[in-house]
């Protein structure tokens, strides 16, 4: 929970504080269009209300879900800004341009059994596996450090590796950033509007079987959910495990 004690939490949450002392100032500035402002504001909080409701139960996990109400709710502020002030409107630009550009998201940082790979590690362990390791699948996470989507999947992906890690099956990540052109190998678009950012992809013996979000013959991307059932289910992981530990018990035994 430390990582939600961070510059980026902690400024976000300044600045959609500092309203209420706009509102104020505003009633006493304008005090005939008091009520017009009132009204605004209990229509966007009924209105960012139920997104949140809708989003915390849809939500891929608890990063995701602050992530997206920080965007929505600043996004409601500054409409609310807009009617009531220009000046305060540039503030509020001004504010939301030096988070975006100055202040990241943290990166999550507690326990994992994530290898870090490079393109050199993908080719000799993944794609070209040697007699030890040929019936070892992997799953690998193939991201960028600038996408949300990807640094709002860094604790569930952690947390998946830590419970499904097994002499069978492995978890993994790739930085898209440093080597583009590993994701252009696997057709994976990694622009600014790439809605293919993250990737996971199961390989077994060195071949892709699976990968999220997928891919249609026409290009259209699949749309991807990123919640950790989701993808307990999608790539068998309970499965899985289950095999692995048979295995393993199995083998214990013959000693």
């Amino acid at each position: 929970m430390s990582r939600f004690i961070s510059a980026y939490h902690i400024l976000n949450v300044a600045v959609i504080a500092s309203y209420p002392f706009f509102s104020l100032w505003a009633q006493h500035e304008f005090p005939n269009a008091t009520s017009l402002l009132v009204g605004w504001e209990k229509q966007t909080f009924t209105t960012l209300g139920a997104m949140a409701a809708v989003k915390f139960v849809r939500k891929s996990n608890i990063d995701a879900f602050v992530s997206d109400m920080f965007m929505y709710t600043k996004s409601g502020i500054l409409l609310l800004s807009w009617m009531m002030d220009r000046r305060v409107f540039s503030w509020y630009c001004v504010m939301y341009v030096m988070l975006f550009l100055y202040v990241r998201k943290p990166e999550y940082k507690g326990p994992s059994k994530i290898e870090w790979m490079n393109p050199a590690t993908l080719k000799r362990r993944v794609l070209e596996p040697d007699d030890k390791d040929k019936n070892v699948s992997w799953l690998v996470e193939f991201y960028a450090s600038w996408s949300p989507p990807s640094v709002n999947l860094e604790p569930t992906f952690a947390d998946l590796s830590c419970k499904y890690t097994s002499a069978d099956l492995k978890f993994a990540k790739l930085d898209l950033m440093r080597w583009p052109y590993v994701g252009e190998d696997f057709g994976i678009n990694v622009s600014g509007t790439s809605k293919q950012l993250p990737t996971l992809i199961l390989f077994e013996k060195g071949k892709e079987t699976m990968r999220i979000p997928h891919v249609y013959r026409d290009g259209r991307i699949a749309r991807s959910r990123l919640r950790a059932s989701d993808l307990i289910a999608a790539f068998g992981l309970d499965n899985r495990k289950k095999k692995s530990t048979i295995k393993a018990e199995f083998a214990k035994a013959k000693e």
